[in-house]
């Protein structure tokens, strides 16, 4: 910066002395000065600088967090079966269903023969693998107790993990009747001994069954399930 200004008198003295090659010389000391301040201005206003830091910071301030939903699972919050569109589980129940504390949900399945084309029977399940029923569209029959009465079989259709409730809805009239997950799982686990019943419109194997909760859970959580099917 020193330089460029001694450099500008010289070339103002020059102009006074009345020097043959002024003009030439004040436009090259125009030029040497103007350069610099071209290369060291400000940036054009339409671009933005973001330091490193800052890129960083927002990259993880940017990635995917988890859902409230639980570890592991990709169960959604809640979920309902519609069972007024599914006349095949509404036939299982157009006669009243009798409930045998000992034969439970086998006998269902056995008695549902004649009513019932597409029907199984589904051992060592877990209450999650029950909610991945309901979110796939299917509505598990459980045998249940509410408040102390006589067992019923009726399908579950609907679960919310932000009310911790159940929904259980009578095929034959479509009356609904709710459960907290606690009292739920009490009784299902005792009176159903964790079994359930699928009414499908076509035939389901062990593998339609893991396929579909292994869109829901990780394989632990359904490695023990047996299935009887007909």
């Amino acid at each position: 910066m020193k330089r460029q200004l001694s450099f500008l008198r010289e070339v103002r003295q020059r102009l006074f002395s009345g020097s043959s090659y002024s003009t030439a010389l004040a436009c090259v000391a125009f030029l040497v000065f103007l350069l610099p301040s071209i290369n060291c201005g400000p940036p054009p206003q339409s671009q933005y600088y973001v330091p490193e830091s800052a890129i960083t910071a927002a990259e993880k301030t940017t990635t995917p967090t988890q859902s409230t939903q639980k570890s592991g699972t990709s169960l959604p919050e809640s979920a309902t079966v519609q069972l007024e569109k599914m006349p095949y589980i509404r036939n299982a129940f157009k006669e009243r269903v009798r409930v045998s504390s000992r034969g439970g949900l086998n006998d269902f399945h056995a008695s549902s023969r004649a009513q019932v084309q597409h029907s199984a029977v589904i051992s060592n399940c877990s209450f999650d693998v029950l909610k991945a029923f309901i979110a796939k569209g299917w509505a598990p029959i459980v045998m249940i107790e509410f408040q102390g009465r006589t067992p019923e079989i009726l399908p579950l259709t609907h679960y919310n993990e932000q009310l911790g409730e159940v929904l259980f809805e009578n095929p034959s009239n479509l009356s609904k009747r709710r459960l907290t997950y606690k009292d739920f799982e009490q009784s299902w686990s005792r009176i159903s001994r964790n079994k359930c019943i699928l009414i499908t419109p076509r035939r389901l194997i062990e593998m339609d069954i893991q396929k579909v909760l292994g869109s829901y859970l990780p394989t632990e959580a359904f490695q023990q399930i047996s299935v009887q099917s007909r």
